[in-house]
Formats: C-alpha cells, structure tokens, sequence
C-alpha cells in the first residue's frame, strides 16, 4: 500500500489527485489526516509520527510532503517499510536550513509560547510557499490552508527532530521543486546526501498540488516504486 503524508497546514484531501494516478495503475492508497482526533494545543511531533507507524506495515511505501516528508524520515528510521519518499521535505536536526524563514517566523511567537495552534499570514505563505502562482489561485489555495499545532511548528522552526540515518534500511527517494522558499533545492539536496538518496528536482513550488506538473513529479515516484520496489 502507498500511504500519502500531508504536509504541515494541510490535510488528507490534497493528495487526492495523486492518488487517483497511483488508484488507475492498480496501487491500493490512504491518505492520513494528521490532526483527526487530536488535540493541536498539545500534539508533538512524534505524536504524528506514532499515528504513521501505526497504520504502516514492512510491505507499505510512505509518501510525504514537507513535515510529512520529515515523517517519511521518522518512520523510516523507527520501523520497517518498504521505501518512503519525501517531496520538499522538511529537514531534521542538524539539516541547517534558510535563516530568513526563522527571521520571518518570529512575529508567531506569541501563539508558540501561549500553545494556540495558528497558521501564518497569507504574505509569509506567498512568499515561501506560493512562489509563481497566480494571485487569484494563490489566496485560493491559502484559505484551505489549516491551523497547526504551536508544538509542532517550534519543533521544526527550531530544528529538533533528530533522525539517526544509520537506522534507515529502506531506499529512500527525495524530491525538490526549483522555486520551493521553505524547503529549497540546496536542503532537499542535502537531505537526499544524507541518506545517500535518489533526489530529482523539478519545475514548481513549494505547494506542488496545484501545479500542472504535479503529474511529473507522481511519474517520478512511479518509476523510483517500479525500479526499486516492485
């Protein structure tokens, strides 16, 4: 089975053309609602993670996007899987990634040191995530975006999610998008370095969904399945 990881102020839904491809070329999918059912003023990071583990099998592939890219890397690491890909992924502990998105994140303080979940304004996301969307479709896409868990979004602003690559055993496959402000060409890069990983990168941004050439990017992961997997 293919399990698909929704990214930090997302949910399940977006996957959903996505797994229309993979459903066409006979591949059993789930999406995981991350948020569904817990309490976003205390959820942890590993608390996503456990929720992955917990519907995975050693014949499962799992596919994340940005956070859920760095679950990819959790799960790999903390159980057996068959192969995890990870699509604009958020890096680990000592992955260093673009001080200005830290800068940037500073006026969210207060929402991180009182625990309200929150999301960030539509100028930060247009800025970092939106990249070459046009202007109509990029505050579409923002309004569907959801609030996240304060924890969970100073755990990864700050860096803290250790993943210890020895204990990954499964091929792992990166992916980056040319015009990506949070998680950029240079950290998916070295993040595929870490793994010795396959990486590719590809037109688009950092919301890859809404792009035409997210078809490219599902043929990329098909073929990496077929070559590795199969």
């Amino acid at each position: 089975m293919l399990i698909f990881v929704h990214g930090m102020l997302s949910n399940a839904d977006v996957w959903r053309p996505i797994i229309n491809y993979f459903n066409e070329r006979n591949f059993s999918c789930k999406a995981v609602n991350l948020k569904e059912g817990l309490n976003l003023r205390k959820v942890h990071f590993q608390d996503y993670v456990d929720k992955v583990k917990a519907m995975t099998t050693e014949d499962d592939i799992v596919i994340g996007h940005s956070m859920g890219g760095l679950i990819v890397q959790k799960v790999a690491e903390e159980a057996s899987i068959k192969g995890g890909v990870a699509i604009c992924s958020a890096a680990p502990k000592g992955v260093k990634f673009r001080g200005g998105i830290v800068l940037s994140s500073a006026m969210y303080a207060p929402n991180v040191i009182m625990g309200r979940p929150f999301k960030e304004d539509y100028r930060y996301a247009r800025k970092y995530m939106l990249v070459g969307i046009e202007e109509e479709k990029a505050k579409s896409i923002y309004e569907k975006l959801e609030k996240q868990s304060a924890i969970v979004t100073y755990e990864l602003g700050m860096n803290r999610i250790a993943v210890d690559e020895k204990k990954v055993r499964c091929p792992l496959f990166f992916i980056a998008t040319k015009q990506d402000g949070i998680c950029t060409p240079e950290l998916v890069k070295r993040l595929a370095e870490k793994y010795n990983a396959e990486y590719r990168l590809y037109d688009g941004c950092h919301h890859f969904f809404c792009n035409s050439n997210w078809r490219d990017i599902a043929e990329g992961i098909h073929n990496f399945i077929t070559k590795h997997m199969k």
